[in-house]
């Protein structure tokens, strides 16, 4: 195990349970458990292709613009609360208030996009970096206090925070699945992470095709046709971590639901046994995104690529049906996507190809909009918004609760990219 000494103590919480597949520190980078599958290590322009190929995806630019920028809709049914999101133009996240002025923006020292953020109470962040992709803390004010991930091991769309205060990252390498085909792969994984004293360890990388192979799933992961060659099959974008509010015996609090975009498909990883234990897919195509409502259903941002408009789903697992879905004419994003949904039963909705957040309530009615006011410098498309959330009023404690209260500001280095909207 690696370990990254950072600049403040975050939290001591139990050893994980035995049993996790734990990636090693072999020259290759392989799985420990996973029966020797993983090939010796791969060529260096193996390894630059593949991670050319892994990052396509992750554009700055979205539709042409229109006219509008900011909020151009706010109603009284809107959730009120502070909102975060992340703008494929900028390295860092942006806190706006419901009139969309930018209360507060954090800003890697790297010239490196995020393609997701996490804010803590006390104004600290937490980023997905896209280039090279890494995990990184900032301070409130953007001072960096460390970041995991490595020229091999890149770290890529979702980072959360689980309940006992563990940080579960996806995160991929490059490498030969022997079982699976001679040439090298994305392998993707969800990384365990426990902050420890005054630095961050790696309790357990958990390789989602092993999960697959190693499970009673196993034929949907090798068919002969499986993939069709492709360099990234198992193109895992969300990774949410249950507390057993699904009453389904494989959504047992402390399994990891996933989200694989490739396979059209979400699944639930055990964790203790580094297995799936649970799969759905076909009712959505090329998904983001699924989360656990209150009422234990998921909801998720189902893409359609190939039909050209998407939607957002709540679905029961137990009855086995979509029980509630939105969509309207125009709306579509072929990539990224998300939603939210809100303490006030309303959904905030990222339409992330156009660069617009929106809330919605339950029949439909946008009573929150809000378009990205930037631009891709030099072109006429707005910059995409891979993700936005929403935070409640008393969400923030002590000096940064006072400081956004107070209107907030962008500071320093960071008013060059305030300058761009």
């Amino acid at each position: 195990m690696r370990v990254w000494i950072v600049g403040t103590v975050l939290l001591l919480v139990p050893t994980m349970a035995c049993g996790i597949a734990a990636r090693g520190d072999g020259e290759d980078g392989a799985a420990a458990g996973d029966s020797g599958r993983a090939s010796p290590a791969i060529t260096e322009e193996q390894r630059r292709e593949l991670e050319r190929i892994g990052t396509l995806g992750y554009t700055v630019g979205g539709d042409r613009a229109p006219a509008a920028r900011g909020v151009t809709v706010r109603e009284d049914e809107a959730y009120e609360g502070y909102t975060v999101y992340v703008s494929a133009n900028h390295s860092g996240a942006f806190i706006v208030d419901m009139d969309g002025n930018i209360l507060h923006s954090w800003y890697e020292r790297r010239p490196k996009n995020w393609t997701r953020a996490l804010v803590y109470p006390d104004g600290d962040i937490l980023g997905v970096s896209a280039y090279p992709g890494r995990i990184i803390k900032l301070t409130r004010d953007s001072e960096e206090i460390w970041d995991y991930g490595d020229e091999k091991m890149r770290a890529h769309h979702d980072v959360v925070l689980g309940p006992d205060g563990r940080i579960y990252a996806l995160m991929r390498e490059a490498r030969v699945l022997e079982w699976l085909r001679p040439v090298p792969l994305l392998d993707d994984m969800v990384c365990i992470l426990e902050p420890e004293g005054e630095s961050v360890r790696e309790v357990a990388c958990i390789s989602i095709p092993n999960a697959f192979y190693e499970s009673e799933y196993a034929n949907l992961v090798t068919g002969p046709r499986f993939g069709d060659k492709s360099a990234d099959p198992f193109h895992t974008n969300t990774v949410e971590v249950l507390d057993g509010r699904v009453p389904h015996p494989a959504f047992k609090a402390g399994n990891i639901l996933v989200t694989i975009r490739e396979m059209n498909c979400l699944a639930v990883i055990d964790p203790d046994s580094a297995e799936v234990v649970w799969v759905n897919r076909g009712r959505w195509e090329r998904q983001h995104e699924a989360r656990v409502t209150p009422d234990g259903h998921l909801m998720l941002f189902d893409n359609r690529k190939y039909e050209g408009q998407s939607r957002v789903v709540e679905y029961d697992v137990i009855s086995d049906e979509i029980v509630w879905s939105y969509t309207a004419p125009e709306f579509f994003s072929r990539g990224s996507g998300a939603q939210q949904l809100l303490p006030n039963d309303n959904v905030l909705i990222t339409e992330s190809q156009k660069g617009r957040v929106f809330e919605i309530t339950r029949d439909g009615r946008v009573v929150w909009e809000f378009w990205n006011p930037a631009r891709v410098r030099g072109t006429d498309q707005i910059a995409r918004i891979t993700r936005a959330y929403r935070v409640p009023c008393d969400y923030f404690e002590g000096e940064f609760a006072d400081y956004l209260a107070e209107g907030g500001r962008v500071a320093g280095r960071r008013k060059s990219s305030e300058s761009r909207h």
